[in-house]
């Protein structure tokens, strides 16, 4: 009897992983602050550059600059809350063929990038970030300029031992 040129069965889905068993790792406590920093910084600064160009112009009654600062703080108060209750659930896993990162407090996104699609892997840290001593990892993969996941909020150590176990699990994938 002659054997089939191509065969595509079907998978039980019942058998397959679920995601909802994944123990995910959080990231860094300080990397809530750097967030904070981060958008602290910014939106104080756009309010006082406002601030300060409305008063050099004096033509904005006070009133509505003071409307206006009122809803910049309010969206500066939601911004905070989102950015908390965002972190809480962020978090990623490495696993023993790939490695996974989840995010978004409205929409949530879960990337798992498997060790045989890696090409690269880099370390970075940005000056807030390394002011806390953190830094992120970034993955690439073929064809691509950018990474195609990161995973923020690590300490330096744990982003450099993840680089070199991602290496490490590249070269002994093309090995085999």
């Amino acid at each position: 009897m002659d054997k089939p040129l191509f065969a595509n069965t079907q998978i039980d889905l019942a058998g397959l992983p679920r995601v909802a068993d994944v123990t995910w790792s959080p990231l860094e406590r300080a990397y809530l602050r750097v967030q904070m920093w981060s958008l602290y910084l910014f939106r104080l600064l756009i309010l006082g550059i406002f601030l300060f160009t409305a008063g050099v112009q004096g033509d904005m009654p006070w009133w509505l600059m003071g409307v206006i600062s009122g809803g910049w703080i309010l969206l500066l108060l939601l911004s905070t809350f989102l950015v908390y209750r965002g972190f809480r659930i962020k978090g990623y896993a490495v696993r023993n063929h790939d490695l996974m990162y989840r995010s978004g407090l409205l929409f949530r996104k879960t990337t798992v990038i498997p060790y045989s699609r890696i090409q690269h892997s880099e370390v970075h840290q940005g000056v807030i970030e390394r002011q806390f001593g953190l830094a992120r990892l970034a993955i690439y993969t073929a064809g691509g300029s950018q990474s195609d996941l990161t995973i923020p909020g690590l300490t330096k150590e744990r982003a450099e031992q993840m680089r070199t176990f991602v290496s490490e699990k590249v070269a002994s994938d093309e090995e085999e």
